[in-house]
Order: structure tokens, then sequence, then C-alpha cells
């Protein structure tokens, strides 16, 4: 009986231990294992969603780089467009301002040229009326008259 009775106290024992297991161990341990299965989980699907949104910042990178790249593109063919406006524009300002300056030149010296052709009538107005004087003054004859003209037109050839 000996045995029955050491049986029976060690079922008794394991069911007590059984029961105060079940009672107030395993649920703590369960819900431990659940929480830290939860937190498992959880943490996967963060990084799965980090994993994810990296590659849609990745996507977002490339996609504004290639919009910058295209923009500094753009940016650089109107600086060259308005720079090479800008020099055709110099240009045409220098061709005019030259072409101003050749056409105020022009009248200058056609000035000058409309000055000496009045000096010059002057000066031939002058010697005329000095020839005619020395003709009226002097008994003129034929042939003296014709070799005063004759020296007064290669005056005149000099002059010129």
């Amino acid at each position: 009986m000996d045995l029955n009775i050491t049986l029976l106290g060690e079922i008794i024992t394991f069911a007590v231990l059984i029961f105060v297991t079940m009672k107030y161990i395993w649920p703590p341990v369960t819900k431990a294992m659940e929480e830290r299965q939860q937190k498992i989980a959880s943490g996967l699907q963060a990084a799965e969603r980090a994993e994810n949104d990296l590659k849609i910042a990745q996507d977002k990178a490339k996609k504004i780089l290639s919009s910058a790249q295209n923009q500094a593109k753009t940016i650089l063919t109107k600086t060259e467009e308005e720079t090479s406006k800008i020099l055709e524009a110099s240009k045409l300002s220098a061709q005019k301002e030259s072409e101003q300056i050749l056409t105020n030149a022009e009248i200058t010296i056609q000035k000058e040229k409309s000055m000496a052709k009045e000096e010059l009538q002057k000066h031939l107005a002058d010697l005329v009326m000095l020839n005619t004087k020395k003709i009226l003054e002097e008994k003129v004859d034929a042939g003296m008259q014709d070799k005063l003209v004759d020296q007064f037109i290669a005056d005149l050839d000099k002059e010129h």
C-alpha cells in the first residue's frame, strides 16, 4: 500500500503542480509569448513597410534628380539663347552706331567740301575782278587781251 499512497501523493502533487502551473504560471508565459510573437510580427511588418518606403523614396529621389537635370538643361539652353540674343543685339547696335558715325563723317565731309567750293568761288571771283580791272586799266588791244585771258586760265589751272 505504500506504493499506492506514495503514488497517490505524487499524483495529487503533480495535479496541484499542473493546476498551479496552468492557473498562475502558464497564462503569463503564454501572454509573454503572444506579445513576443506580435512584436516580431509587427517588427517584420515594419521592416517590410520600411523597405517599401525606401523603394518609394529611391524612386522619388530618381525622379527629383531627373527633374533637376532637365531643369538645369533647360536653364542652360535658355541662357545660351539669351546670350546669343544679347550678342546679336550688341552686333546690331555696334553696326548701327558705326553706320551713324560714317553718315556723320560723310555729312561733315560734304559740309567741308561745300565750304571749300564756296571759298574757291570767292577766290575765283576775286581773281576775275582783279583781271578784269587789269584789262580795263590798260588799253587793251586784241593781242594783249588774248594774252591776259590765257594768263588768267593758266592761273586758274594752277590753283585747281
